[in-house]
């Protein structure tokens, strides 16, 4: 009985801790990236991402995305419009971080401004 108890309260703290750890990190997330310019965002792509990385992250768009609905290109998409729906479209269709990240890079790095 006793480690029944001692199972249950640890699986308890354990869920509390990824709870919070989770939240923060997308909070801190939600809250960098909105400080930022739409143009100061494709700044930073451009700077951090290779032309290699950024073919790479189109590749895996045009397969993994075409899965579930037809592509739109990127040039008729805001970044603002991009940034809020590209969480839960990476969610949805399993992407890795890495994968998702070059995605989005690829994205932004083609999207409209404003």
């Amino acid at each position: 009985m006793m480690k029944k108890l001692v199972y249950l309260f640890a699986m308890a703290a354990i869920s509390v801790f990824a709870a919070n750890c989770s939240s923060s990190r997308s909070a801190a997330t939600a809250t960098s990236g909105s400080e930022m310019s739409s143009s100061d965002k494709v700044a930073e792509i451009k700077k951090n991402f290779s032309d290699d990385q950024l073919a790479e992250g189109k590749t895996i768009f045009e397969s993994k995305c075409n899965k579930c609905h037809g592509l739109k290109d990127p040039a008729t998409r805001t970044v603002e419009k991009l940034e809020k729906v590209l969480p839960s479209m990476f969610r949805k269709s399993n992407l890795s971080d890495e994968q998702g990240a070059l995605v989005r890079a690829y994205l932004l790095s083609k999207a409209k401004l404003s």
